[in-house]
């Protein structure tokens, strides 16, 4: 039997023809999977502050590596001089031509990036006059200069201080030019609020007449209180932001469906774990303990979430539904719960100051219509329906889609053996995990020696660029991924499966905040794959027959199951799902990036007052919700700002 084609000897051709992938697109020689501007108004993008090109940008020397201290000790004693003078100008003129300042709610109350000096400079004429600062200070880590690649090296600066409201941190970039040290970015990022800070731990003693089970179910069941917020959805979004407001003294109810929690992950594809380390997925208060897996299963993941809800006290209402959820004319929610209790169900109805979606990525599972499925004698499902291929064995199968679940799910079914076509309607981003971890995720996040990196430390920093400077400096590392994968690459290529460098040439980066997905990182299917143990077709279904699945170009075949790999809807269709039409149609989109650089509206105002997006990966999750927290706890005190939105 002869070896499979993507397993048989690669020739310089099959290398060259992935490594030059952006050329041949950027020739139109093969349609580009997404359009470079899908989801991505952003209007900033400028070329990184290299040094050695004819510019005035320096190398920085070894002298000044030397005295980073005192030169970042230097520059920030200017910073908070020319801030709380209140000198816009001046303060504008610290930055480089292709400068930003990003703002999470320090200054202007809301996430904002001011890109270059004209911008910066109009923003700070605002916002200096009502937000006074002071108690400026160095944090960890200490100044470093962060020399990614040869020709660029910055002044790395983390610094808290303080406003009227608020404690907040800053990243503080510096570029070293022939005219001194200029500012390449700055993010601003609130970390607390002074007059609210977290609530203490209780005491603990059971000096009452009641045990501590009984007293959670009587606090579970709320009786005679009135939540102030009330979170739709109890996965890792919904139950991260309710720690967080508990935390800060907010009550807060959790509505969420399934009937235990972590049934989200629980019920998913048994084959699943998450696709990248946990290094960087530990939740606020309550990180994983040592010697937990590397790569997370779905089911210790769904196990970990009721433990989380559990070790917090967190109210959860599970098993129950939004039966109705209105805003009055005065801006007051109303919210009828149909609450599940195991030995029936009964209905409350609240009124929160505010609401938080937390429903899951992506909106509701998007299902084609493809003609005749009606009359189909196989099976069809979407890929959130299926949980194994135990059952398959000796069927055949058609997998349609390839982003990750795609991937997972065709290699499930061909590690048993089954006889499974993947089908691939348009090239996908794939990295493998040797390639892509060590550059992404571990120079961060991997624990040293079982010592779990400080999060909020190690957050500021992974968060620290705004998404100018942040996608120039991805699209080389997608690059380093991309040539470390070449011979990966080119026997999926010749393996019949089509590969490209992502949106834009970021790999994932971009792909993740446009069309929250779209990318593979390889836990298995590639191998299988290469080796023709899943079998690759392009194109896409155009109808059933009673036996057969009808493919472009008239090809019929076969199966016994087909599944829909086919991805979600916008998250829009979920709030139209619970809120209906009429708030629906009055929200912002959430996932892509606004002009400014930043998320359309996950995190902040979503367009509806009061109503707020809790949405993204573990990580997102935990940096987030601090955010959205200290937000919400502001506004119910009344101490927030009106958002700066000019």
């Amino acid at each position: 039997m002869s070896p499979a084609i993507g397993s048989q000897p690669l020739t310089e051709d099959d290398i060259l023809k992935v490594k030059n992938a952006p050329r041949v697109y950027r020739n139109e020689t093969r349609e580009k999977p997404l359009a470079d501007d899908f989801m991505y108004a952003f209007k900033y993008n400028f070329p990184l502050p290299t040094h050695g090109q004819n510019t005035d940008i320096l190398d920085i020397p070894a002298d000044d590596e030397k005295n980073k201290q005192v030169i970042a000790e230097d520059f920030l004693k200017k910073l908070e001089q020319i801030i709380q003078a209140g000198d816009s100008k001046k303060f504008a003129d610290l930055f480089l031509d292709t400068g930003v300042w990003r703002d999470k709610l320090v200054f202007g109350w809301e996430y904002r990036s001011f890109n270059t000096p004209k911008r910066i400079e109009k923003a700070a004429s605002d916002l200096f006059p009502r937000t006074p600062t002071q108690n400026y200070k160095f944090i960890d880590p200490a100044p470093s200069v962060e020399r990614p690649y040869p020709d660029i090296a910055w002044l790395q600066i983390v610094y808290a201080f303080d406003t009227d409201i608020v404690n907040a941190s800053a990243v503080l970039n510096l570029i070293k030019t022939e005219s001194g040290y200029k500012i390449w970015t700055l993010h601003t990022v609130i970390e607390g609020l002074h007059d609210y800070p977290e609530v203490p731990n209780k005491d603990g003693h059971m000096v009452g007449d009641k045990s501590w089970h009984k007293q959670r179910i009587e606090e579970d069941n709320l009786n005679g209180v009135e939540p102030e917020v009330i979170v739709i959805g109890g996965g890792q979004c919904g139950l991260q932001i309710t720690a967080r407001l508990k935390a800060l003294g907010v009550t807060t109810l959790i509505v969420e469906r399934n009937k235990r929690i972590g049934d989200n992950w629980r019920n998913r594809y048994e084959y699943l774990s998450l696709h990248l380390p946990h290094w960087g997925d530990h939740f606020p208060y309550f990180p994983f303990p040592e010697y937990w897996p590397t790569y997370t299963p779905a089911g210790k993941m769904g196990d970990w979430l009721e433990w989380y809800a559990s070790a917090l006290e967190l109210t959860a209402w599970t098993d129950s539904n939004i039966l109705a959820a209105t805003k009055k004319p005065t801006g007051e929610w109303q919210i009828t719960v149909e609450r599940g209790t195991g030995e029936g169900k009964y209905v409350r109805t609240f009124h929160p100051k505010q609401v938080i979606l937390a429903t899951s990525l992506a909106g509701v599972p998007f299902i084609p219509e493809i003609p005749g499925v009606e009359k189909f004698k196989g099976t069809v499902r979407h890929s959130s329906q299926h949980d194994s291929s135990r059952e398959w064995v000796g069927k055949k199968v058609l997998v349609v889609g390839t982003s990750s679940s795609g991937f997972d799910t065709a290699y499930d079914f061909a590690r048993r053996g089954i006889d499974v076509t993947l089908l691939q309607r348009s090239p996908t981003y794939v990295m493998s995990l040797d390639a892509s971890v060590p550059r992404m995720i571990a120079p961060l996040y991997e624990p040293k020696g079982h010592k779990i990196p400080d999060m909020d430390t190690t957050d500021r920093l992974a968060y620290g660029l705004p998404t100018g400077p942040a996608e120039e400096l991805f699209r080389r590392t997608a690059e380093d991924i991309w040539n470390a994968d070449i011979e990966l690459l080119a026997r999926m290529e010749k393996a019949g499966f089509k590969v490209w460098r992502g949106q834009r040439d970021t790999g994932q980066q971009t792909l993740a905040y446009t069309r929250n997905g779209g990318f593979y990182f390889d836990a298995g299917a590639c191998k299988s794959i290469i080796d023709g143990n899943i079998k690759i077709e392009q194109g896409y279904p155009v109808r059933f027959t009673e036996d057969n699945v009808v493919l472009n170009g008239e090809r019929e075949q076969k199966y016994d199951l087909v599944i829909l790999a086919t991805g979600f809807s916008n998250t829009v269709e979920s709030i139209r799902s619970i809120f209906g039409d009429d708030i629906a149609n009055k929200c912002n989109p959430i996932w892509g990036i606004d002009e400014e650089g930043e998320l359309n509206s996950a995190w902040k105002l979503s367009g509806i007052p009061n109503l707020w997006l809790m949405v993204g990966s573990l990580q997102h999750c935990r940096y987030h919700s601090k955010k959205l927290a200290l937000r919400i706890k502001a506004i119910l005190e009344g101490v927030a700002k009106e958002p700066y939105l000019e």
